[in-house]
């Protein structure tokens, strides 16, 4: 996903989240709605993005998080261990698998790591 995909993803989601459609969020930005759809399906300019962060009320840089991102902790034995991505956290978990004492199951839509999620 490239940070267009994602921007978009992000707006649809938060727009979605505040139950509205692009035609309010192009309100409570002050365009048409029409340059908002311009902007998002094409190469939107700083000050656009600005407008939609203002107007969602989230930071420019939350537009552009990764949305299948992950990151957190995992306390295994006594010892937090802090991951940043799935990759991270697959090792943590590969790592430490007997002491987790679980067993990972795969469903028909999980990728080939037998992660689940």
């Amino acid at each position: 996903m490239d940070a267009k995909d994602i921007l978009v993803f992000n707006v649809d989601r938060l727009c979605q989240e505040k139950g509205w459609k692009h035609f309010r969020l192009a309100s409570e930005m002050g365009v048409k709605p029409e340059s908002l759809s311009r902007s998002l399906n094409g190469l939107p300019r700083i000050d656009t993005i600005e407008k939609i962060a203002k107007a969602l009320d989230v930071s420019i840089k939350s537009l552009f998080e990764d949305p299948v991102a992950i990151e957190g902790f995992v306390s295994v034995g006594g010892k937090v261990q802090r991951f940043n991505s799935r990759e991270e956290f697959k090792r943590i978990v590969n790592r430490h698998r007997q002491k987790m004492n679980f067993t990972l199951t795969s469903t028909e839509d999980d990728d080939e790591d037998d992660m689940p999620f």
